[in-house]
């Protein structure tokens, strides 16, 4: 899922997020003095939308962007009506409060409500990717993992929870830059987890559930995290030094997460740790609820 898709569903398909405003598209991309406007819409009462989208966590930076649009667009028509909407996956709460209270409208469009919305109307995300390729299937033996003579308490396989409101989980495993090698805080369970076991890549809140499958590529240790995945970070103090695990991402999930709240109906997985205790980082997954994940992915 880009940005680029929450834009473009936004703009063909007002009506399902702004229902009984008669949104009439403008245009996307509006280029105003060399910056470009996500979405430009006019309504029922021919004011003029601006709507700026971001995927992952809305910003700081956001609101400063979307007012700049609006100065530019107020200098050029001073007669006309502009109003400003900022739309996200994930809004604090807190910087929802003090946005509406300036006059700067916020939207949460979760990834559950692009997904279906996306699927409502068969539209196909640009990033979309074919499942695991054979040669992971075959080097990790994902879909049908060799572990029905371990026993459960025999671990290989962690979950690694990530809060949004403290790290922009989506934009972190989307960024290029960043690549398929990442970095994960692990809090407890640090003897147990070992290089080569396999990770699962929990976002916390509303929206919970598993976002990526990765393998561990080292055991715990003090590290540093990639500069690229530091900035995603909300709290830019948190430290960079701390024992992690590098691991690499071998499926993204972004499109199609495993929420929580379907994993909890499914027998055999209603009683995976984090479902029974969501505080912490590190949760070890059985191999009989692995089996069945698996299977789901």
């Amino acid at each position: 899922m880009l940005e680029k898709d929450i834009e473009n569903l936004i703009a063909n398909y007002p009506d399902e997020i702004f229902p009984n405003e008669k949104f009439q598209l403008i245009g996307q991309q509006v280029n105003v003095e060399g910056k470009k406007i996500d979405i430009l819409f006019k309504d029922k009462v021919n004011r003029n939308i601006i709507i700026e989208v971001k995927r992952g966590i809305l910003t700081r930076e956001a609101s400063g962007q979307i007012a700049e649009y609006f100065g530019l667009l107020k200098s050029k028509n001073k007669n006309e009506i502009y109003e400003l909407v900022l739309c996200a996956n994930v809004i604090p709460t807190e910087r929802k409060i003090f946005l509406e209270h300036i006059g700067i409208e916020c939207k949460e469009l979760g990834v559950s409500f692009i997904t279906n919305l996306a699927s409502k109307y068969d539209y196909t995300f640009l990033d979309d990717k074919p499942s695991y390729s054979i040669d992971y299937q075959k080097k990790y033996n994902i879909i049908e993992p060799q572990i029905n003579n371990i026993d459960n308490d025999d671990i290989s396989v962690w979950i690694f929870q990530g809060n949004p409101n403290r790290y922009d989980v989506l934009n972190s495993l989307s960024d290029k830059e960043i690549g398929n090698r990442i970095h994960w805080l692990v809090n407890q369970n640090r003897k147990n987890i070992k290089k080569g076991h396999l990770g699962l890549i929990w976002m916390s809140g509303s929206e919970s559930g598993i976002y990526a499958v990765t393998r561990i590529e080292s055991d715990p240790t003090l590290m540093t995290e990639f500069e690229g995945e530091h900035k995603y970070w909300i709290d830019s103090s948190e430290k960079t030094e701390a024992i992690r695990v590098e691991m690499v991402v071998i499926k993204r999930m972004i499109n199609k997460p495993l929420f929580k709240k379907d994993i909890k109906d499914i027998d055999g997985l209603k009683n995976l740790s984090i479902i029974k205790q969501y505080q912490g980082t590190n949760f070890p997954v059985k191999n009989s609820e692995w089996r069945i994940i698996s299977e789901l992915l």
